[in-house]
């Protein structure tokens, strides 16, 4: 007979605390009479639990100031998690834990409610006092017992009866049919793989995987596969964990980048081998998307992430608090006690999880409820630049002006991406400053002409290139001395990562720029020498980053991470 979830109770491991009925409305738990907790350190308002008995899940949204955990994992407040039965809590880390239990109670299914209405039928027919006293009270238990889902409300006065298409909509449930057959799909010119097996259904509960180091490692023990069925399944609990949540109704989808295709390492044909052998291993319909390049589907960028909300998901929305992402690129830096683990190689998949928006967890935590460890954030993170960049000045030190109003020379210096170009594009281009470019004249000793030319002329000029040594800028300086001009240096307030965050922007939203190599970044960076006034400049002026953006969506992007360290 099928159960229907009854009641949520939060039963306290301790018999010190009182078990506590959750309400599908709001339950609110913390320090209170009502849980007999007096630690200041936990919240009035510690958690917040809304049941859903339809779904068969405990929202779980941790609110107060002291984390909490859930099943081993540290929760991020205001933060939506689901708990199922058996799942447990800890209002503060290593205290006051309880275990979610979920009653059920068994409902006649179609086929025993007829069975039943027969049985009556006959007992009344037989003329037998006693079976039809006992079927009738049978009747009433049964009436008593049936979900009120099941019971159809009365109409107050004067409503109106519903009309027939009125009551087939009321009836009429979005219907979702599991894919009938194994299939595999490219996209945006072979940058993006997709595969879906037989059996797949599109949720609003994504349950999401890293492969390698997650669901899989090599047998052989290096790093990298040495062929294409070097792998094994990562860790025990894998293949029982996947069948669980397939169960409890989560869509199962693989995120994994696989820049060895686009290299032309790995043929595509024994990679989509490998997966179709690592799906038939789990036993459980999953769906895969194989970013092969380095734009925006590698993580932790989201274009896989948003290629299956926008049209692999049959329509149906991603309930972001109700979906999380497991991957071993999590930061983690070197440990060596208790347990002797390796650097994590970076942190893209707990970015991928924080640029979508859902909760992220490591393997271990995953499948063997493991605590999660500290991390490295990120040196640059691209909301701090856009919120700092609204409140600073442009220009440092403070009293430094834009232009002059006689005649000077102003170097800029700084690295590819900085945005030395759109601020000399913007404020002294406008002003009738010639701008001296390497790039448009492809010579140093070009500039060097332009520059002289210009200058005779009684035009201010701007060098619009790179200058990361006193060799680069002495050249500009010698001819700005000859002439008797000033010179300024202009040094842009970029960082290494910063820059390279704006390079991978400017390459996803502006197809017609020019690709960067890190080996020009890398270039530069080794070569960097601070500007002084000693070289001959009269005045050293920073110059902030300020991000400008034509629309929203950028906007949004550029405040991701898009470097996967």
């Amino acid at each position: 007979m099928p159960k229907i979830l009854k009641e949520c109770i939060l039963k306290p491991v301790s018999s010190e605390h009182p078990p506590i009925r959750i309400n599908t409305e709001q339950t609110m738990v913390g320090r209170s009479p009502e849980t007999l907790i007096q630690d200041a350190n936990c919240s009035r308002k510690q958690v917040c639990l809304k049941a859903n008995l339809k779904d068969g899940y405990v929202l779980v949204k941790p609110l107060g100031m002291n984390p909490s955990v859930l099943n081993g994992k540290e929760l991020q407040r205001n933060v939506g998690y689901e708990a199922v039965h058996g799942d447990t809590i800890e209002l503060l880390p290593g205290m006051y834990k309880y275990v979610f239990e979920f009653i059920y109670e068994q409902t006649a299914s179609p086929q025993d409610k007829s069975l039943n209405k027969s049985k009556q039928s006959s007992g009344e027919s037989s003329g037998n006092g006693k079976h039809s006293h006992r079927n009738s009270s049978s009747a009433k238990r049964s009436r008593e017992e049936v979900s009120p889902s099941d019971v159809t409300p009365k109409r107050s006065k004067g409503e109106a009866e519903p009309s027939s298409s009125a009551k087939r909509e009321s009836k009429a449930k979005p219907s979702l049919s599991p894919s009938k057959e194994d299939k595999w799909e490219s996209l945006d010119d072979k940058l993006l793989h997709i595969y879906t097996s037989a059996g797949v259904v599109a949720s609003e509960k994504i349950a999401a995987y890293d492969m390698d180091g997650t669901l899989i490692k090599t047998k052989s023990g290096n790093v990298f596969p040495k062929s294409t069925d070097d792998w094994q399944i990562a860790f025990p609990e894998v293949p029982g964990k996947l069948k669980s949540l397939h169960r409890n109704g989560f869509k199962l989808v693989i995120f994994t980048n696989q820049a060895g295709i686009g290299k032309g390492k790995v043929r595509i044909e024994d990679f989509r081998q490998k997966i179709e052998a690592l799906v038939r291993k789990l036993a459980v319909p999953m769906q895969v998307f194989i970013s092969t390049g380095s734009g925006k589907y590698r993580k932790p960028r989201t274009g896989m992430w948003q290629t299956l909300c926008d049209s692999k998901n049959d329509g149906v929305p991603i309930d972001h608090a109700r979906s999380f992402y497991v991957g071993d690129a999590a930061g983690r830096p070197e440990l060596k006690k208790p347990i002797k683990r390796k650097k994590d190689h970076s942190c893209a998949d707990r970015l991928l999880a924080i640029n979508v928006g859902i909760s992220f967890l490591t393997p271990e935590q995953h499948f063997q409820n493991l605590p999660d460890s500290s991390w490295m954030k990120p040196e640059f993170d691209p909301k701090e630049v856009c919120n700092l960049a609204a409140n600073e000045t442009l220009l440092s030190p403070s009293g430094a002006l834009l232009t002059s109003a006689s005649q000077e020379v102003i170097v800029m210096v700084g690295f590819p991406g900085s945005g030395k170009s759109h601020f000399v594009r913007n404020h002294l281009t406008p002003k009738g400053y010639v701008v001296v470019n390497r790039d448009s004249l492809g010579s140093w000793q070009k500039c060097v002409t332009h520059m002289e030319a210009c200058l005779r002329q009684g035009k201010s000029v701007v060098i619009d290139n790179m200058s990361p040594d006193v060799e680069s800028r002495k050249r500009y300086l010698l001819v700005a001395n000859r002439a008797k001009i000033p010179v300024r240096c202009f040094l842009m307030d970029v960082t290494y990562k910063h820059a390279r965050h704006n390079n991978e922007f400017r390459e996803m939203t502006d197809r017609s720029h020019s690709i960067i190599s890190e080996m020009v970044f890398n270039s530069y960076k080794s070569k960097f020498q601070q500007p002084t006034q000693s070289e001959g400049f009269t005045e050293i002026v920073k110059v902030k980053f300020v991000p400008n953006f034509t629309t929203k969506s950028h906007e949004d992007l550029y405040r991701m991470f898009l470097l996967e360290k």
